[in-house]
């Protein structure tokens, strides 16, 4: 049985050399140390503004985990280790987070040895979770899988799947998932988790379907997800003009490479929050880190 198993992996890794096999867009790019950061572990520990008994504090994250293969890619290298993803469960309850939206995430495949990603780590954590899957390949589709999860403290009332504009049928959809979540007395917010296209012309039009998502909400929003894209490219610029960007503080959150922010996290509605935190690379569960942020939901006040 295990030979069968090496042997149909093998098979995965030479037949699925796609898109979600592939090297980062930034690999060529030259790498530059931006003014701001003295240096990768730039991000302070301390919260920029104190909790108040008439607010609300939640602690919100997102995280690419790569189907917790670690940070090497190709061949062998893609297969989701069980370890990896125990640390990843780990991790994200030792930083204490309340809601956390991942991308990269299986729900059961053979690349993952059926490992059903998003329901082992919400069953770690004792949290509520939902799944949207963007894509499937091989073996009826139990060869490689990958979308999009959203694992919370507070009662996931609904939630909702919007694929992605893609200019051609064979590129690999994307899509973000909408989570409607209810904190109790502050009321419900939406938590939206993206994973964008590689290609320009697919992100660019992917972010503004997302923001026409985020406009038509009544409920305070807080997006987070891999947009791959870096700050200073021209569709991340139009988003922060729309929504804050409450981890502008950062200038890394993929292999800790600086000047390579790809992953966010941006607020709609009545939101405080403090100074974002990048954490994990260390481990080696991702070549993504745990990117999250303490967020305080202003009472009484509705997204517009």
């Amino acid at each position: 049985m295990r030979e069968l198993c090496v042997s149909l992996i093998a098979l995965l890794c030479f037949f699925c050399p796609t898109s979600i096999n592939a090297a980062s867009p930034f690999a060529n790019e030259p790498v530059k140390v931006s003014g701001a950061a003295e240096s990768l572990n730039q991000a302070p520990v301390k919260a920029t503004i104190k909790s108040e008994s008439s607010l609300k504090k939640i602690r919100v994250g997102g995280y690419n985990i790569a189907h917790a293969r670690g940070e090497n890619t190709g061949g062998l290298n893609e297969v989701g280790k069980p370890s990896k993803l125990k640390g990843i469960a780990r991790l994200v309850k030792n930083n204490r987070l309340d809601i956390i939206g991942f991308t990269e995430i299986a729900s059961g495949d053979l690349r993952v040895l059926f490992k059903n990603q998003p329901k082992f780590i919400a069953e770690y954590l004792g949290f509520q979770h939902v799944y949207a899957q963007n894509l499937k390949r091989g073996l009826f589709g139990k060869m490689a899988t990958q979308g999009n999860a959203i694992v919370s403290r507070f009662p996931i009332v609904a939630h909702k799947n919007h694929n992605l504009f893609r200019a051609d049928e064979k590129n690999e959809q994307r899509s973000c998932l909408e989570a409607t979540i209810d904190l109790g007395a502050p009321g419900k917010i939406k938590l939206l988790v993206a994973h964008l296209s590689l290609k320009q012309e697919e992100a660019t039009r992917q972010v503004e379907q997302i923001w026409e998502i985020v406009e038509k909400s009544e409920l305070p929003v807080i997006l987070c997800g891999d947009f791959n894209s870096r700050p200073k490219s021209e569709r991340i610029k139009w988003l922060s003009e729309r929504m804050k960007d409450a981890s502008a503080n950062l200038n890394t959150t993929f292999k800790n490479l600086p000047d390579v922010k790809i992953d966010y996290l941006f607020t709609y509605g009545p939101w405080k929050y403090a100074t974002s935190k990048v954490t994990g690379f260390d481990l080696d569960y991702s070549d993504h880190g745990l990117l999250y942020n303490d967020f305080w939901l202003l009472k009484g006040q509705s997204a517009r």
